[in-house]
């Protein structure tokens, strides 16, 4: 399979403004499937201590399993590497972890991966620690993910983290839409400057916004500048605090998905185990 070079630029280009994570979710599964072809791609999120697994495809048919997915979770070899090493390699393959021959005759592949079609796993970790992991997989029939893949992968990986971090909350609703323009055009903040202010906001970094937004640090410092004057702040927290007061960001920060929010599929289907 040939893999279509895609960019971190494409990437966080085609993912600029989305209303909501499972917006998100279909955008960036349509641009993952364009740079690392397979039979099926989609997102996971295991928490040890909030089962189920919650998970999201780009095809329908795959939302089947969820007893038996959670049975046996622990044991995918990703799955298990990642929680016992959260610091190590987040874009692997089963067969990075495992040989093929030990693979085929796990729980894991008889139960999960064959009823699928299945046979070869990438997975691109975005977060995680002892007990939660969360990622992307794209998974194939034929022919493992080759170098290619994965230095595409790579490449890809650290934008996908930033997204899964301001992609992690609920939807944002009208209302909170109609007054938080209502409160840029009162604080006279242009609207490049309220979304750095909002991604500032999730945590992000000068640097981390430079790369999402696709423009350089200095014109995020500038920004910052000019928000920081604009609100009478002179740091961050202060500027955070002063947005929060003024109406400038959402009332209510929704939970992590997967851990109860009903973000949904297409069609109006949960993320579910």
């Amino acid at each position: 399979m040939t893999c279509t070079p895609l960019t971190e630029s494409d990437l966080s280009y085609h993912t600029d403004g989305l209303s909501d994570r499972d917006t998100y979710l279909t955008v960036a599964s349509a641009c993952l499937s364009e740079a690392l072809p397979g039979d099926l791609t989609g997102w996971y999120r295991v928490d040890l201590a909030n089962p189920p697994v919650k998970v999201w495809y780009d095809d329908p048919q795959a939302y089947r399993m969820g007893d038996v997915r959670d049975a046996v979770i622990a044991e995918h070899p990703v799955v298990a590497h990642r929680l016992a090493h959260p610091e190590s390699e987040p874009v692997l393959r089963v067969s990075d972890r495992i040989s093929d021959r030990v693979f085929r005759s796990s729980r894991v592949y008889r139960e999960v991966f064959v009823p699928l079609g299945a046979r070869y796993q990438l997975t691109i970790s975005t977060d995680g620690d002892d007990t939660v992991t969360s990622g992307w997989i794209v998974k194939r029939s034929v022919r493992d993910f080759t170098e290619t893949d994965l230095r595409h992968a790579r490449r890809l990986q650290p934008l996908l983290a930033l997204l899964n971090t301001i992609y992690s909350y609920s939807p944002v609703r009208r209302t909170d839409s109609a007054r938080i323009e209502e409160a840029r055009r009162r604080a006279r903040l242009t609207v490049r400057e309220l979304d750095v202010l909002t991604l500032l906001a999730n945590g992000l970094s000068a640097h981390q916004i430079a790369r999402l937004r696709r423009i350089s640090v200095r014109t995020v410092r500038k920004h910052l500048e000019n928000i920081y004057q604009k609100l009478g702040c002179h740091d961050r927290l202060l500027a955070v605090n002063k947005a929060r007061s003024l109406g400038l960001l959402r009332s209510a920060q929704g939970a992590l998905a997967g851990s109860g929010d009903r973000t949904s599929h297409p069609g109006n289907r949960p993320v579910v185990g």
